[in-house]
């Protein structure tokens, strides 16, 4: 008898043990889905909000569109945008007995975000006038401060020249040499 409790004991704890397995998977199902349900319904909001936000302003009475393009005319327009003129410059130029060598980094400031787009349009123009410019000049020109500032003007003019005759204006106010390392 003693052994057919031992038995039945060992019964009841394996069909515990079933309607815990059972019960486990369902509650695991019924999280899955509450996940997904509340990721599925968060990715919606988040995609949608752009809409809803157009739905505000066009009850409201206003265009949304040229409400963002007021804004975005509003942050330019006095904001500095700045651009690289990447890769870095390489180029060689005469020295008095040996040959020299540039490498010097530029970058501009604009206050139109679309003279970035612009330069990189037209950046192969831009690139080979500032290495023709640049391999142009000798060690002595470029060995003092009055010579880098020569050159940071040139550089400024040859890059509003270039914008000017593609899109009519000449959009960089101003350049920088961010590194420049003469050999």
């Amino acid at each position: 008898m003693a052994d057919e409790e031992v038995v039945e004991g060992e019964d009841e704890i394996e069909e515990g043990s079933e309607d815990t397995k059972k019960k486990l998977p369902i509650k695991l199902i019924i999280i899955i889905a509450v996940v997904l349900l509340a990721g599925g319904g968060g990715g919606a909001f988040f995609m949608m909000g752009d809409k809803a936000d157009e739905a505000v302003v066009a009850e409201a009475g206003g265009d949304a569109d040229a409400d963002a393009e007021e804004g975005e005319e509003s942050a330019t327009a006095g904001e500095a945008v700045y651009f690289s003129l990447d890769p870095p410059f390489i180029v060689n130029f005469s020295g008095k007995s040996r040959a020299r060598f540039l490498q010097v980094s530029i970058e501009g400031l604009t206050r139109d975000a679309t003279v970035k787009e612009d330069i990189t349009k037209h950046f192969p123009q831009v690139r080979n006038n500032l290495v023709l410019l640049l391999s142009g000049k000798t060690y002595e020109e470029l060995n003092t401060q009055e010579g880098k500032s020569v050159l940071r003007k040139q550089v400024l003019k040859e890059v509003q020249k270039v914008l000017e005759a593609e899109t009519g204006k000449e959009g960089v106010e101003d350049v920088y040499f961010t590194s420049f390392v003469m050999q």
